[in-house]
């Protein structure tokens, strides 16, 4: 928690900043204006910015508020930061100010210049004392950094119970037993989270870096690892924490895929795998892509290998903010019709929104962005095309077709695999809707890989 020190006399602004800077910046606000305090506490505590008043009237006194500060600074070792409310110079210290007369927000952007806060730590200042997450981002971890505590709602209000004490000894058996007993996130310290998500970090790389050595299949694991990313980008957005978990688990996803024998013995490993419905489909859908490619005009060599990985890397992303099911198999408005009014609002946007994240990632793909808004067909990113059109990208287009054709693999039961039948229905299905002649081209391309 920050200290910042506001010296000031006029008790309705002293009344404002220690509100809003307390708010803004989880911070604890001592004010003064007595030079013999200001100068015990500069001495005494550990003051991490103070906002002075250029001058101000003291029993009918002029006092040069921020001067006097300037010169108590000076005789310090190493003095805080300063800004100075007013015009004002002074030779020999470095401070900030603004104008007499400033918004707030301009006090708010030279506090995070100042003191160099990152998007990160405002996100934290923002937080609950008590932070949810998600029960099943706890799958991957065996012990517990922190208390988790869960929250009891009453008709006397909130309480949060501590059930699982730090380093704590959990496994999968332990989350699932609380799972059962319908609890659905844990709650911790504010002060915790960030450790929290650094050790859920940790947890999840190793596992990804360690798959060959577990007795859990790649599947599983990726799973969990998509299913983590999905939660904490929702929960808290673009952060170390999240680019990082993301990239390992992308990376994981296209060594799998490179890896893969055959389409047949995938297919038969995913279908019978329990892992998540949004997972088997996007892992599908990027499996799909790579046997695509070499039949696309995507290049050759190094080239085709980054048109796979840019492919993965939006089947990841394309649908990051949706997590049930059935949700996952909508492919029109009319379906959305059938939506509770803030589920459609997220359905017809969710393109729009993932488009609008990835541009908040470091070095992803180039136009990956542009092919996410366009996964539904139309080029705003908001809900679905009533028509396929060829005025989106070709390689949205592949997307749209490959999409469809792994949300009916995954409606096939294993044994179905095998069957020329359901096949062809497949494909039919697959000619009917679409019939323009670029997306055809990727039917007819589908049709060439063997499932079988």
């Amino acid at each position: 928690m920050y200290n910042f020190l506001i010296i000031e006399s006029d008790e309705r602004v002293l009344d404002l900043l220690t509100q809003g800077l307390g708010n803004e910046f989880d911070a604890n606000i001592i004010t003064e204006f007595d030079f013999d305090s200001v100068e015990q506490i500069l001495n005494t505590e550990s003051v991490d910015l103070v906002i002075v008043r250029n001058s101000f009237e003291l029993n009918m006194r002029d006092i040069q508020a921020a001067k006097l500060l300037m010169n108590l600074v000076y005789d310090l070792e190493k003095g805080p930061p300063i800004i100075v409310l007013g015009e004002f110079e002074f030779v020999g210290q470095h401070f900030d100010s603004l104008p007499d007369r400033f918004r707030i927000e301009e006090l708010y952007r030279t506090v995070i210049k100042v003191l160099e806060i990152t998007p990160e730590q405002i996100q934290h200042f923002k937080l609950p004392d008590y932070v949810s997450l998600a029960i099943e981002n706890f799958f991957l971890i065996d012990h517990a950094p922190c208390d988790f505590y869960i929250k009891i709602v009453s008709v006397d209000g909130e309480r949060f119970l501590k059930r699982i004490n730090s380093q704590e000894s959990i496994d999968r058996e332990v989350i699932e037993k609380y799972q059962n007993n319908r609890v659905r996130s844990f709650y911790v310290k504010k002060e915790d989270h960030p450790n929290l998500l650094n050790h859920l970090l940790q947890q999840s790389l190793e596992k990804i870096v360690k798959v060959g050595q577990s007795s859990k299949s790649i599947h599983e694991i990726n799973s969990e690892t998509y299913g983590i990313s999905q939660n904490l980008i929702d929960a808290i957005g673009v952060t170390e924490h999240t680019i990082r978990l993301a990239n390992a688990s992308i990376a994981s996803m296209v060594k799998s895929v490179r890896g893969s024998r055959n389409l047949k013995s995938m297919l038969e490993e995913l279908l019978s795998n329990p892992s998540s419905y949004a997972y088997k489909r996007n892992y599908l859908i990027s499996a799909l892509c790579c046997e695509l490619a070499p039949l696309m005009e995507w290049g050759s060599g190094d080239q085709l290998d980054l048109q796979i990985e840019k492919m993965t890397f939006f089947s990841f992303f394309h649908d990051i903010f949706i997590k049930e099911e059935q949700h996952l198999k909508i492919f029109s408005n009319q379906q959305v019709k059938e939506l509770d009014l803030q589920t459609s609002e997220l359905v017809l946007n969710h393109a729009n929104k993932a488009a609008s994240l990835i541009q908040s990632f470091p070095r992803t793909p180039g136009g990956v962005d542009l092919l996410i808004k366009q996964h539904h067909g139309t080029t705003s990113g908001v809900g679905f095309a009533q028509n396929f059109t060829t005025n989106i990208s070709p390689m949205a287009i592949a997307f749209i077709v490959v999409e469809k054709y792994a949300y009916h693999i995954l409606e096939m039961k294993s044994d179905d695999l095998l069957s020329s039948d359901k096949k062809m229905e497949i494909f039919n299905k697959l000619y009917a809707e679409f019939s323009l002649p670029s997306y055809r081209k990727i039917v007819e391309s589908l049709e060439k890989i063997s499932i079988s």
